[in-house]
């Protein structure tokens, strides 16, 4: 993937002032972390959204100032509670050439056909995967291929999928990232069984009546 870049410049409209900023086109971000002080600055909304629909929190990006570059990692994006417009991106410098630690998601892909049987259903038990590479190493994403799950008793492990040269696993190898869960069925002689021994069960003992020499005594 070809390095992304936005434009930002020092940002000077602060408190009430952002909404105006926000309305002509333009969205706060602050950049932070190792290498250089805290910048307020801003950006165009429009290469800013663009920016992030393809970096996403896991792929870095440059961010070019007057004052010079920034290598940058997506840390929080804030939107509006309604409509979901971008109000604010927080970004962290990085390393180019420092292994950092990073959720990667992971897109379930095809059918199961394990799931198919009777009583079988289909477990997605973990949907992001810990790993370490250097910020231009880490995917945008990791893709589990369902129809390995044949079997009723079929498991993927996080350690069986395939990572990209350079990133290693963090998440325990050992852990379900997917599988097939099979519900026992209960026989017809169950049933029956357990018809019979209801039948069988005791009534509940109900509680004596007073009698009359009880009765004149109260």
């Amino acid at each position: 993937m070809d390095e992304v870049r936005i434009v930002a410049e020092e940002r000077v409209a602060l408190g009430k002032k952002v909404k105006a900023l926000r309305r002509s086109g333009i969205t706060p971000i602050h950049v932070y972390g190792p290498g250089g002080p805290s910048l307020s600055l801003q950006s165009d909304t429009y290469d800013l959204v663009h920016a992030l629909g393809v970096v996403g929190q896991t792929s870095p990006m440059t961010v070019q100032t007057g004052g010079g570059e920034h290598f940058v990692m997506v840390q929080h994006i804030q939107r509006h509670p309604v409509s979901e417009r971008l109000l604010h991106v927080d970004l962290l410098r990085v390393s180019r050439t420092q292994r950092i630690h990073a959720s990667v998601p992971l897109h379930f892909e095809g059918e199961a056909p394990g799931a198919r049987a009777a009583g079988a259903t289909l477990s997605e038990d973990l949907h992001e995967l810990a790993v370490e590479a250097l910020p231009t190493d880490i995917p945008h994403a990791i893709v589990v291929d369902l129809a390995i799950l044949s079997d009723s008793d079929s498991v993927i492990h996080a350690g069986d999928l395939e990572l990209p040269v350079g990133v290693t696993m963090i998440t325990d190898p050992a852990a379900y990232v997917a599988r097939i869960i099979t519900h026992a069925a209960v026989s017809e002689e169950e049933e029956e069984a357990a018809e019979e021994a209801a039948a069988e069960a005791p009534a509940a003992t109900e509680e004596p009546a007073a009698s009359e020499e009880d009765a004149s005594s109260e």
